[in-house]
């Protein structure tokens, strides 16, 4: 950001895709965070991405419950497993110890209920106009 804050996990989307999705600006919506693009002062790639490849996967599976929650578990390359429970909001996971976006293998959507899902980091939404 412009001030020195850095923030890892962003959606930068069209304003008008947004609000024809969610209908409201995420600051008239009490449950998402938000920043102004004119804040912005660099892009980066977040740390906590999951690859697009597994994401799409999960948000071509639709949702595990009513109101956008999602369950999935995700596969790393040295075998193990991680659950995970996500509102509306997939793209961002936090990885267990030692493991990034390079160790995963694989997901398996609506899996892991049994499990202790592990969450994921918050995102704020920041909107441009085309």
């Amino acid at each position: 950001m412009r001030n020195g804050v850095v923030i890892l996990c962003v959606y930068l989307v069209s304003e008008g895709s947004y609000i024809k999705r969610w209908g409201v600006y995420p600051e008239q919506d009490r449950s998402k965070s938000y920043i102004y693009v004119s804040d912005v002062d660099t892009l980066a790639e977040s740390p906590y991405r999951l690859p697009v490849q597994f994401t799409n996967k999960l948000y071509k599976s639709g949702e595990s419950h009513m109101g956008g929650y999602t369950i999935f578990t995700v596969l790393f390359s040295d075998g193990t497993r991680q659950a995970y429970g996500r509102k509306n909001a997939l793209d961002f996971i936090r990885y267990p110890e030692g493991k990034s976006q390079g160790d995963v293998i694989g997901v398996s959507p609506h899996e892991g209920r049994e499990a202790e899902l592990m969450g994921g980091p918050e995102p704020y939404w920041c909107l441009f106009s085309e």
